[in-house]
């Protein structure tokens, strides 16, 4: 096995955006605008929103997370990712267009973190593999979006015909590609430009992630992101009590629905981001040495006191980011 290597430039953290279908959507948004200004204004260098499609209200995510992404793009002027996009809710075309469309409104800001999702996506909102295999159809995805935004004006053919506007880069945004299995993280070291794991993800299933994708790599260079709770204060155990009250209906969400996944399964919830700045800290320098590149950081999900996620920025800016500054972590 090839030795994950250490990020050039540290590890870059971005703020990640819970908004869910069980309140009003607008109030959500315009605290979510604010949370990304206390964001940038403690060294935060990128925003992320996932994406849902609810049959009953939940606490995360919205759908249609381009549309979401669309709104805050003239709302902050950091970069804007997706983490994730289920791919089987779209048909592929319409995702290139409206991908295309966002990386236009946020001047080239635009990431696009690409998932499966689950298979009853098809049914009842659209999209699906066309009764191909999800592996199949996905890697086709990609590579379909791809020739799509890289095609020349007035090109015929399905595949690569143009779309208008144009993404606001050549050849489009940067895809990370998710998924739990190693054949995923192969898959997104081949065809991708990164792999994203989700917040569910325990360290160990990570950190065996990350391994098959830099192996994958074979020394070319390439970005693993994780999404994860966090929550700081000054003494650790306020921080795991607190934790404790306001992640509780995230938590529960996927205790449910026994998603919390190690290297072998389902496996007790786990916190590494919540405690004092120097446990913050030692946490992502652990991360950093499994070969992550980008951390997502959860502060505000549903339940947690707006006061309370933007103490915790502030903390990131003041106390965990110093503490790294001689890792170069931005």
């Amino acid at each position: 096995m090839a030795a994950n290597p250490a990020p050039a430039d540290g590890v870059r953290l971005g703020v990640a955006v819970d908004l869910g279908s069980a309140a009003a959507t607008r109030p959500q948004l315009d605290r979510a605008a604010e949370l990304l200004e206390t964001a940038r204004a403690n060294g935060l260098t990128s925003a992320w929103a996932g994406e849902s499609y609810h049959v009953r209200p939940e606490v995360f995510h919205l759908p249609a997370v381009l549309t979401v992404l669309g709104h805050l793009a003239g709302r902050t002027d950091l970069p804007l990712g997706t983490a994730v996009l289920l791919a089987r809710a779209y048909e592929p075309r319409r995702l290139a267009y409206e991908a295309a469309l966002v990386d236009q409104l946020c001047g080239g800001r635009l990431t696009l973190g690409l998932a499966l999702g689950n298979a009853d996506l098809a049914g009842r909102v659209g999209g699906g593999t066309a009764g191909r295999k999800p592996a199949e159809w996905f890697a086709d995805l990609v590579a379909f979006l791809r020739e799509t935004w890289s095609a020349a004006p007035g090109a015929a053919g399905a595949g690569a015909a143009p779309v208008a506007p144009p993404p606001a880069r050549p050849g489009g945004p940067p895809m990370l590609l998710g998924g739990r299995t190693r054949a995923a993280a192969v898959r997104a070291a081949v065809l991708g430009d990164g792999y994203y794991a989700a917040t569910n993800y325990g360290d160990g299933l990570l950190a065996a992630r990350a391994a098959d994708y830099w192996d994958a790599r074979a020394g070319e260079p390439g970005d693993v992101a994780v999404t994860r709770l966090c929550l700081v204060d000054e003494d650790a155990g306020r921080a795991r009590e607190a934790a404790a009250r306001y992640f509780a209906p995230v938590r529960d969400y996927y205790t449910a629905r026994r998603a919390w996944m190690g290297a072998d399964g389902p496996e007790a919830p786990r916190f590494p981001l919540v405690g004092s700045p120097a446990g913050v800290a030692a946490a992502l320098r652990r991360y950093a040495s499994f070969g992550v590149t980008s951390v997502q950081l959860r502060v505000a999900p549903y339940g947690t006191p707006p006061e309370a996620a933007r103490r915790t920025l502030r903390l990131v800016g003041d106390a965990v980011l110093p503490e790294l500054g001689k890792d170069r972590v931005r």
